[in-house]
Order: C-alpha cells, then structure tokens, then sequence
C-alpha cells in the first residue's frame, strides 16, 4: 500500500474505535498496491464511508454484508477494498473472542473480563508484535509471522518479544504456543488456534477459572485474569480499572444480544437412555410424497422418520435424492442440530455471513463434537461414511448411545483398530447406530447418501429404532 492512502485507512479505523489504528495498519499493507487515482475519487470514498459510518448502530458497530459490499465496489477501487477489509476485521475479532469465551465460561462478565486484558495486551491481534521489538529485529507483525512460519526466523521461543493475543512472552510459554500452531499446522498468528491454546492454558489456573465462571462484574473479572494470569508489571487500581473498561465497553456492546432462532422444541431433556423422548413427531410423512422414495426400498421407513422429527426434507418439494451425497458440512449441520435439540430441547442457530454452515461449525467445535482440523478444512467435499460415525459419535452424551451389541475392536474386516475411525464406528456399531453392508464389511471410505444419513439420523434421535446385531 503507498503512502498516501494511510490518513484515510487510520480516520476510517479511528471512527470505529473498536481497535486501534496503528494496529491494523501495517495488517493491509502488504495485501495491496496502487495510488489514490486523484483527490476528487479518495474524498469520494472518505465521505461515503464516514456516512456508513454514521448509521452504525452506537451500541454494536457491526457492519452488515450490504455495507461491507457498498464499501468494497466504491469505485472499484483497491482502497474501498482495504477499508472494507479493515472495517470487517476490526469488528470480527471482538466478537470472535466474546463467544469464544462465553461459550467455555458461560458467564458474560467472565468473557468481557478476559476480553478487557486482551485488548489492553494486543488488541485483539493475534499476530501482534510487542512493538519495542520491531526496530530491534527488524520485523513487523506480518514479516515476524511470516518468518516463524516458513522457518526462516528460529528464535521466536527465546527472543523475549510479547505476541499475538496474550502477547505470550516467556519462552515456555511461547515453546508452548508454537508446539501446539505446528501440531494442528496452524499460522502462529492464527487466532482460532490462540484461542484454543489460551484455554488450554487456563486450565492450570482452576481457582481463576471458576472465578471468570462466577464473576457479577466486570471489574470483578478483569482484575482477576490481570492479577493471576497475565500478571503484568503495573498492577495498580488505575490499570485494573483500565482494563475493566475496555472489558465493560464489549459487555455492554454484546452481553444479552446473541439472538437466537427457535425452530423446533422438543420434549424437556431427561436422564433416560430413550432417545425418541427427545425428538417428538412434529410433521407427518405422507407415502408417495417423495416420488423416489418407494415404499419397497430399504430406507424409506428411515427418510419418513426423519422427515417427521424434522431432521431431514426434500431437496424438493417432490424430490428426496436418497442417493445424493452428503458433503462434510451437511453432516456437520446435522450432528448440530441433534446435538442441540438433544441437549437444550430446541435448536439454538441463527445464520449470520455468506456461508450457511459456519453457524453449525461454530457450534460443533465449540461442543467438541469436531476438532480443529475439521472446523478449518475443507467441509464442502463429500462426506465419507468413516467421517459421517466420527461427526455423529459425538453429537449426542455417551448416555445416549447405551451399547447394545458387543462389536470387539478389530471385528470388522475393513475396519481394524489402526483405522483412524475405529473407535467412532465400533461406538456406533453397538449402540445401533450403523451397521455394515451387505458384505460384512463397513466401507468407511465410501461416501455418505442422504438415504444413509435419514438412517443414522433416525437412529440417533429415536433408540427404538436401532439394531440389534
């Protein structure tokens, strides 16, 4: 990026004041190129984003997708393009960080706590340099990421500069970082992966941890995780009380706003080990409805039974494709759904962004149901049968997959105790869930029909259902 588009990029950042300017500066700087075309054209731009700007809403800042695309074909200019981006980015990162923890803390304060030190240590930038160290190595957050990334720069663990989120600064601490970035191939500057990695440190602080999860203030929670965890050298009142209001700004900006969508209720949970109790009949299946669904095939019972319970419809109003494959985001958003319903009596989803699954991705790493490497692969490829048991072997407590067949591991001819979906399939196989082909065999690296998934679904929701074997 020249030069002389900065003062704009900082006014634009200064105006959303959720992040400061100078950190996501040097962000976009070597993402694009190119001069302003002429003063008329960046006035242009400046004046239309201050009006966007100025019909924020005071208490969310959060740029919708129609004002995120204004900015971007402003002109069709590359400088429309890094606003947007520096706009979108600035708002996302609070919010990633804010369900993050709500979700692991299940407190509000808790999550806006954590969140007041994080933005007094980096920002909310996970690949956040502690600035005194920039001239001394000769890097900016982009080159330094880069550099520890491709190897080039080896002395990440012992250079004693604070980085990324919780600006980790002691070498064990940033060993630590750096194992667990190479051990699921993450950027060291991956924010997903900091997050996970900060909670893996929390667990050693169980007295913090339940204090986040009790807290009734803010301040209460900021000072905590200042004090016992990030521990830095000013601990005075007026640094606490820094930190608390940057932590009350987010609380106030998100705390009893996550909007959520109810579209199905089910019965109240229970302990009992029948799962039908959970997943009540709430449409009714009609023969002949599904013209290539024929009452003769072996897995029409099953389409009817998830399409009562609502877990499965039509492509179309008169279509069924049972032999359609399933993708690994399809299977993900149903093992969320059944998760949910299982676990709340309704489905707690709401569709925010361009793509219609991150909701359900979102929800299923947060519940375990997936890990890393699945939430950030790619989940748009078809499904196969080994995945579908992995995804499903975890949407619902072990309670509700009370073995009733006795598969010992290694049983299965294609699918030995060296299989990396050996224990998710032989869970399966003797709760009832899934069962082999016509051969004996299961096929775990064939892919997954929607006929295949009404069946496992059918299964999964109504334990009367399974198979004895």
């Amino acid at each position: 990026m020249k030069k002389t588009i900065l003062p704009l990029f900082f006014t634009l950042l200064m105006l959303l004041t959720l992040f400061p300017a100078n950190v996501l500066a040097e962000e976009f700087t070597d993402e694009f190129s190119g001069d302003i075309s002429s003063d008329e054209e960046a006035l242009i731009i400046e004046e239309e984003l201050a009006e966007i700007e100025a019909n924020l809403s005071e208490d969310e800042y959060i740029l919708t997708d129609e004002e995120f695309e204004e900015i971007v074909v402003l002109e069709g200019t590359e400088e429309g393009i890094v606003y947007a981006l520096a706009a979108k980015t600035a708002q996302a990162e609070p919010k990633k960080v804010w369900d993050f923890f709500v979700a692991k803390l299940g407190n509000e304060y808790g999550a806006a706590g954590v969140m007041g030190n994080l933005k007094a240590e980096s920002g909310f930038l996970a690949t956040n340099v502690q600035n005194s160290f920039e001239s001394k190595l000769g890097y900016n957050d982009n080159t330094y990421t880069d550099a520890v990334d491709n190897g080039s720069y080896s002395n990440f663990v012992h250079d004693s500069a604070g980085y990324g989120l919780a600006q980790w600064t002691y070498w064990s601490r940033k060993q630590g970082l750096l194992n667990y970035a190479k051990s699921i191939n993450a950027s060291i500057g991956n924010i997903d992966m900091q997050l996970e990695y900060l909670w893996k440190e929390l667990q050693g602080y169980s007295g913090l941890i339940n204090t986040l999860k009790n807290s009734t203030s803010v301040a209460q929670a900021a000072s905590a995780f200042m004090i016992q965890f990030e521990r830095p050298a000013d601990q005075s009142a007026a640094a606490q009380a820094k930190r608390a209001s940057f932590g009350q700004t987010y609380y106030d900006m998100y705390a009893g706003k996550t909007t959520t969508t109810t579209t199905y209720v089910a019965a109240p949970a229970t302990n009992s080990s029948d799962t039908s109790v959970k997943f009540p009949k709430l449409a009714t299946y009609r023969q002949g409805m599904f013209r290539d669904v024929p009452s003769n095939e072996w897995f029409t019972k099953y389409v009817a039974s998830a399409y009562e319970m609502s877990l499965m419809k039509g492509k179309l109003e008169n279509l069924y494709e049972p032999y359609e494959q399933v993708n690994v985001a399809q299977a993900i958003t149903m093992a969320a759904r059944v998760h949910s319903i299982y676990t709340t009596g309704k489905e707690n989803f709401k569709q925010t962004g361009n793509n219609w699954f991150r909701v359900y991705l979102d929800y299923a790493y947060q519940n375990g149901i997936i890990d890393y490497a699945m939430y950030w692969g790619n989940v748009e490829r078809t499904a196969t049968r080994g995945e579908f048991a992995l995804i499903f072997s975890k949407a619902i407590p072990n309670a509700g997959l009370k073995a009733i067949n006795n598969k010992s591991m290694g049983s299965i001819k294609d699918v030995p105790s060296s299989n990396k979906y050996a224990s998710a399939i032989y869970k399966l196989y003797n709760a009832g869930v899934i069962c082999g082909k016509d051969d004996g065999r299961f096929h775990p690296n064939d892919k997954v029909t929607r006929a295949e998934a009404a069946t496992i679904l059918t299964r999964m929701a109504d334990s009367s259902q399974r198979i004895k074997q």
